[in-house]
């Protein structure tokens, strides 16, 4: 794993939140119409889409100061606590990249609302 973490003093994102399974497996058709099916990759990486909602202009910063700068968007991968996992005794931690940042809307007066997407490493 790296030895990058992500800040760890922003709100969680907004429930729910997405995940989504990489389909790794490969269809090919014949012309009498059956099928034969195999394996792509050996595994299936998920991916995260983020939201949050109304955080504070100090937050937002740190998020974007970090997207931007710490990991360079996609460029680095980082370590990433699943917010789901944070009750649990263990919680989930897992290494991802950046691959999307969706357009963040300055709704109020210092508070602002985004997207962030996030795939398994």
């Amino acid at each position: 794993m790296t030895n990058i973490n992500f800040p760890s003093n922003i709100t969680p994102p907004a429930w729910p939140f997405e995940c989504e399974y990489e389909n790794n497996s490969l269809i090919t058709k014949f012309e009498d119409g059956s099928q034969q099916s195999r394996r792509k990759f050996t595994r299936s990486r998920r991916k995260w889409t983020l939201k949050w909602n109304h955080i504070p202009r100090s937050e937002y910063l740190t998020l974007m100061t970090f997207i931007s700068q710490t990991v360079s968007f996609s460029a680095r991968s980082f370590n990433w606590v699943n917010t789901d996992s944070l009750d649990d005794a263990h919680p989930e931690t897992v290494e991802v990249r950046i691959t999307h940042v969706g357009k963040w809307t300055n709704d109020a007066l210092h508070y602002w609302s985004g997207t962030i997407e996030l795939t398994e490493v």
